[in-house]
């Protein structure tokens, strides 16, 4: 009733305030439902900042992936939370490979900007046949990414390395060729030992087995690491990719010069929780044979 009766007298928008105020105290007056910034942790998402983590769940969630989600997202580029970090952060745009989707540091060469404001070279404004963004949006994306597009370290990553490839996923079926396959590490990865040499594709031999002595060897031509912290890898191939048929992809664990993390840790290719596995992955080009 105190609250009520003061709100009649005063009739700004910082009565309302402190009354809100006055409210959630009453209701959690021992923290409990809230976040360290004292907001509802059960009213949806927090305001928007110049995080990746924000962005992630602000914008590239609820709106982006109405299209760009799944093996058929528009120039392969998947914006859930699994993938976005991975597809954009120094990652060559689709439509014009010459500019990174996002460079970190700088925002007017970061091609996903471009798109949202309508300035890039190729094709429409994104979200396309949607409302673009506010500029406001726009701005902290902005700022994200002049701050040196930076995503928080994992919670409490256990155990040996790990890999999981971010496109193509696993056991995926694509309809065309890619030219690169993009892995992502749960740590930061010593770089020394993750070379051409200890990775290795393959092609089944158009029987999709790989055990009967007919596997050709697809060459890895080089190696770009995208982002560190854990690392993001990309690994590039020949053009024999473009053949349809199934493939497998291995990183190796195993052998004289394993791959393995910052730590010393050997990759657990197979996520049992021990080092020394190889990590292995297999993916489908669609198409005649």
């Amino acid at each position: 009733m105190l609250v009520r009766g003061w709100l009649r007298r005063s009739g700004s928008k910082w009565a309302l305030i402190a009354a809100n105020a006055a409210v959630l105290s009453g209701c959690a007056g021992n923290g409990e439902g809230l976040d360290r910034n004292g907001r509802p942790t059960d009213g949806g998402p927090a305001p928007l900042e110049a995080t990746f983590e924000s962005i992630q769940e602000n914008v590239f969630t609820p709106i982006c992936t109405q299209c760009h989600i799944g093996a058929q997202a528009p120039v392969g580029l998947r914006l859930d939370a699994e993938s976005s970090y991975a597809m954009l952060v120094n990652t060559p745009s689709g439509e014009v490979p010459g500019l990174r989707r996002v460079q970190p540091g700088n925002p007017d060469s970061s091609y996903l900007i471009q798109k949202l404001q309508g300035t890039a070279a190729v094709g429409a404004r994104m979200p396309l046949n949607n409302p673009a963004l506010p500029q406001s949006t726009i701005d902290i994306i902005r700022q994200w990414i002049a701050n040196g597009a930076q995503r928080a370290a994992p919670a409490g990553v256990a155990g040996k390395p790990t890999l999981r490839s971010v496109a193509p996923i696993d056991d995926e079926i694509v309809s065309a060729a890619p030219h690169e396959i993009l892995l992502e590490a749960s740590t930061e990865l010593d770089l020394t030992r993750l070379t051409t040499d200890n990775i290795s594709l393959i092609r089944s031999g158009d029987d999709g087995h790989f055990d009967d002595g007919n596997e050709v060897i697809v060459p890895v031509l080089n190696l770009d690491v995208r982002s560190t912290q854990p690392s993001v890898v990309a690994v590039l191939v020949a053009p024999e990719l473009a053949v349809a048929d199934r493939y497998r992809l291995v990183v190796r664990g195993t052998g004289a010069a394993p791959v393995m993390d910052l730590a010393g840790q050997i990759l657990d290719g197979n996520r049992d929780g021990s080092a020394g596995d190889d990590y292995v992955m297999q993916f489908e080009v669609e198409g005649v044979r």
